[in-house]
């Protein structure tokens, strides 16, 4: 994603001791050259605007609140983008995956709050996959989150490369696997998959592992309604 000179923006992963503050990029402070005198920095989401203390290149007093009112968890992605002055317009990407830290490297461990499991030769998928629920992010933004145990086990973690993601219908996406830190997502075509499958909240999806090459290709399932607990995790 290239940044507007305009609307320069930064990336911030939610990881452990957040609501005690988050700091701003070192890179980014080129853009805040002049505002040393503004105290405080203006979080604005929804129409909504939050006064956030600034101390050195923290934002701490009004960080909690914000955290709070937003449901802020482990793993979510934020992207803060500059509207100047010490104000930011701030996107929110919730994770469907909050676990410990240590647990993701543990690969062979199954997350129940993810639903994701690598499954066995004998099992009735027999590649690496993971199922997830649409969440409301996934229909209003071009992205998809990644499990970080499936990002783990396919070696994708600080990876960037493109994505073939074919559907049962054998019909074909290219999109982009990017990665922040450990967080792992997909985008740049995500949104016509969802879009040609008519996804809706709820709806239950699985990836599953087809080639793990420079090139990887996933294929895709999709239930809905009382079909969706056809696709279950796993045992």
């Amino acid at each position: 994603m290239k940044v507007s000179p305009k609307k320069p923006h930064f990336f911030k992963p939610i990881l452990p001791g957040f609501k005690h503050g988050i700091k701003i990029p070192t890179s980014f402070l080129k853009y805040l050259k002049g505002n040393n005198h503004i105290e405080h920095a203006i979080l604005r989401r929804a129409g909504k605007k939050w006064l956030v203390k600034v101390k050195g290149r923290r934002l701490e007093d009004g960080w909690e609140k914000f955290a709070e009112e937003h449901d802020l968890q482990y793993g979510d992605i934020l992207v803060f983008r500059y509207e100047g002055d010490m104000a930011f317009e701030v996107s929110i990407f919730h994770s469907n995956q909050c676990e410990d830290e240590q647990k993701a490297h543990n690969v062979e461990e199954t997350s129940k709050k993810f639903e994701f499991k690598e499954a066995a030769i004998h099992k009735p998928f027999g590649h690496s996959h993971f199922v997830c629920t649409v969440r409301p992010y996934c229909l209003s933004k071009d992205i998809l989150s990644i499990p970080k145990q499936f990002a783990w086990a396919n070696g994708l973690i600080n990876k960037k490369c493109d994505l073939i993601i074919r559907d049962e219908r054998q019909r074909s996406w290219n999109l982009i696997l990017r990665s922040y830190s450990t967080n792992v997502y997909i985008s740049g075509g995500w949104n016509k998959i969802r879009d040609t499958h008519c996804l809706k909240e709820g709806d239950r999806i699985m990836f599953e592992v087809v080639a793990n090459e420079k090139k990887p290709t996933w294929k895709f399932h999709a239930k809905s309604g009382e079909d969706a607990s056809i696709i279950q995790e796993v045992d």
